[in-house]
């Protein structure tokens, strides 16, 4: 939509990854959870989704509960011209990312 979210984004990662806690038991597991969810304007989230869950219980309470613990972040870019943004996140523990 023409808006440069790159600062937005790094302040919304940061805030995320000190919301974000690995399980010790689960440490030397693997696994990928895949959350949605909206952030309005005002910076609130809604609508968040565990759209894959992982194999392992405790990876897919700790990314939803990553964004749920994040709620509110920071307000949209004002130049974005909708009322919310619809994201879609993998976290990834113990693996890395296919590029």
């Amino acid at each position: 939509k023409g808006v440069e979210f790159g600062p937005w984004l790094r302040r919304f990662i940061a805030q995320i990854r000190a919301n974000w806690f690995i399980p010790y038991a689960a440490m030397s597991m693997r696994g990928h959870v895949v959350v949605t969810f909206n952030v309005h304007k005002d910076g609130r989230i809604t609508d968040v989704a565990v759209l894959k869950p992982s194999r392992i219980d405790a990876f897919t309470k700790s990314a939803n509960n990553a964004i749920l613990a994040s709620n509110p972040t920071v307000p949209l870019p004002t130049e974005y011209p909708e009322e919310r943004a619809f994201f879609t996140v993998t976290f990834f523990f113990n693996e890395t990312p296919d590029r």
